[in-house]
């Protein structure tokens, strides 16, 4: 693993007086795959939403390569730029065409000419099986397939790590692995990736690390295969037990 990418410390959220998130601490090295898990309403999406900055910590702090992204007069837009989001519903642009969806963000906000953009783009949808869809619309695709364009928009930013949440949760059971196979072959390139998802397998096989979440605490984190396989505390346990008897 490389440098200390993403570092939170003592990051706490509330909604009014629900804590959804109290005094999480993580580190995220360059190239390192990180699976958070844990049950609904335990905090994981808002913790991701938090590090994106989408929502506003109550306290803590997120450092990004050494800098405070929580401070007034940090670069948001910027580091949005490097860190990438691929959300749970695709959210595409319904009046673009799939490479259009592609492309905008490196024309808008990398001036990109649309040449070399349109060149990338292609690229990007042919790394994801979907070259053959550059110019139809959104609506036209399968969720699967509308997951796979949104991995690829988020790649045209050329980000140095990803944040994935619950990418496959929206998706019929038959087109989840497709995704999961394009999350696969990029923690195989070294892209630094966060993933909150419910798939246990992916987590296990493909992760380095585990962070299991509970009412807004880290209960427990270590290499995938130790948390998967070894379970330390019981609520872990319990959970993973469930998933592994259906």
């Amino acid at each position: 693993m490389g440098n200390t990418m993403i570092k939170v410390n003592h990051l706490s959220k509330a909604f009014g007086d629900l804590e959804v998130l109290r005094d999480i601490n993580m580190e995220v090295s360059e190239g390192e795959v990180v699976c958070i898990i844990g049950p609904s309403g335990s905090g994981k999406s808002t913790f991701l939403r938090c590090i994106n900055q989408l929502e506003t910590p109550t306290s803590g702090e997120v450092l990004y390569k050494g800098e405070n992204i929580c401070d007034s007069k940090a670069d948001i837009r910027k580091f949005r730029e490097e860190v990438g989001m691929v959300f749970q519903r695709f959210n595409l642009f319904p009046l673009k065409t799939v490479l259009g969806n592609v492309t905008m963000a490196p024309v808008l906000t990398k001036h990109r000419n649309k040449a070399e953009a349109k060149e990338i783009g292609m690229e990007l949808l042919k790394k994801v099986g979907l070259e053959s869809k550059a110019h139809v619309m959104p609506s036209t695709l399968s969720g699967g397939q509308q997951q796979r364009v949104a991995i690829a928009r988020a790649l045209a930013m050329e980000p140095a790590a990803l944040l994935f949440d619950e990418p496959t949760s929206a998706l019929d059971p038959e087109l989840v692995g497709e995704v999961l196979n394009v999350m696969k072959d990029l923690a195989k390139e070294g892209m630094t990736m966060i993933v909150v998802t419910h798939e246990m397998a992916f987590a296990r096989d493909v992760a380095d690390r585990v962070i299991f979440m509970a009412d807004g605490y880290v209960v427990e984190e270590g290499p995938a295969k130790e948390v998967m396989e070894n379970p330390k505390e019981e609520r872990t346990k319990a959970f993973l037990s469930r998933f592994l008897n259906q």
